[in-house]
């Protein structure tokens, strides 16, 4: 048995050497990070190159659980339910009168030197309210765009310039629209005519002339996709609400699709990464998530997976900047502030107001139901 002395001595060898050569602060070991995510957004290709940058740069295998958001509010309840690490809600949600994300204590603050791909930021996108309090950043900005109108080019010689060819008798039952009920809410009152101001406000909304043409276009669409539109969705039809993603595997399919630009606008959104407030119980976890968030807005990323592969708007301006003239033209527009494109971001909204825009919804639901049922027994 070591005499107290040698035991003192043989501690502060120990220590002197864990002080001459450090353990890596990250140590082989496994970690998985859960992601919330729009479909589209994590393809397994970066998937596979973000876990080999991981292993190379850390040490650390790692597993990424990938689930894809179906409705606006699924972030929320991942982030409560603690079900996530990283959510990518859209502009509205984040600082939403019901789920006010930041003030709650939800979200995890970034780190921006451990993001250095925030520089290539197009510079209106760096500092965006819903992401930015006193001073701190909540979250980045991942991609954007419009709810846009888009058409079969072999049906259309000219292209649609309102969003009332959705309510055209021709067209019935020969278009598609979101299983959404908020975002169509406001493609009809932007088709009504409605400012943008009367998109948050419930009381313009709540009148018979609008629940009549919300019941239309719920009641003759031919199909209502759900989360993210798909080939599958609008293969064969004429005409449809988008957010773009289906435009290029539509054209492998043979069919030519393009976006109109309605002249009453369309609604716009911007998709953010943030990340849950339980990563700072984990910060090896926490820094591996930084990583990933810095990786997607990276100029190689976005030019992959947004540009090439959902032929959407980038953030990262070298992307934009670089794109060739054939995928510009996929771009709805180069910017948020396009008097062309008149692209009106959806509002947030109170509680009272989403409850009420809701019910609209699901009252157009339930004619569309009736409807279906009769035809069935007919």
């Amino acid at each position: 048995m070591l005499r107290y002395t040698d035991q003192k001595r043989v501690i502060n060898w120990l220590v002197l050497l864990t002080l001459l050569f450090p353990v890596r602060v990250f140590a082989d070991n496994n970690q998985v990070l859960r992601l919330l995510v729009w479909e589209g957004y994590a393809p397994e290709v970066q998937r596979q190159q973000f876990i080999q940058h991981i292993k190379d740069k850390y040490s650390v295998q790692l597993t990424l659980q990938v689930d894809y958001i179906a409705e606006a509010e699924d972030g929320f309840e991942a982030l409560r339910l603690k079900k996530a690490d990283i959510v990518s809600p859209a502009h509205n949600r984040i600082n939403d009168k019901r789920f006010r994300m930041i003030d709650s204590g939800l979200l995890l603050p970034l780190n921006l030197d451990n993001l250095p791909n925030y520089r290539e930021l197009n510079p209106s996108f760096k500092d965006l309210d819903h992401l930015v309090k006193d001073g701190v950043h909540y979250g980045l900005p991942f991609a954007w765009g419009p709810y846009g109108l888009v058409y079969n080019t072999e049906k259309f010689d000219i292209a649609p310039d309102s969003w009332n060819v959705l309510w055209d008798p021709k067209y019935r039952g020969q278009y598609s629209i979101a299983d959404y009920g908020e975002i169509n809410i406001y493609l009809t009152a932007l088709a009504m005519g409605y400012d943008a101001s009367a998109l948050a406000d419930f009381e313009q909304l709540n009148n018979p002339a609008f629940k009549s043409k919300l019941a239309t276009l719920v009641r003759n669409a031919k199909t209502l996709w759900v989360g993210v539109d798909t080939a599958d969705d609008l293969q064969h039809k004429t005409v449809a609400s988008s957010w773009g993603f289906a435009l290029p595997e539509l054209k492998q399919r043979g069919e030519m699709w393009k976006w109109a630009y309605p002249n009453e606008g369309v609604p716009g959104w911007i998709d953010n990464h943030v990340m849950s407030k339980e990563l700072d119980q984990n910060p090896q976890l926490k820094r591996i998530a930084e990583e990933w968030i810095n990786f997607t807005i990276s100029a190689e990323f976005q030019s992959q997976v947004l540009v090439q592969g959902l032929s959407t708007n980038p953030v990262n301006i070298k992307t934009a900047e670089s794109a060739t003239p054939e995928q510009k033209q996929g771009f709805y527009t180069m910017s948020l502030n396009d008097p062309e494109a008149a692209i009106v971001l959806m509002p947030e909204l109170d509680r009272r107001t989403r409850n009420g825009i809701d019910n609209l919804w699901n009252k157009a639901l339930k004619e569309r139901q009736a409807k279906s049922e009769d035809n069935h027994k007919k």
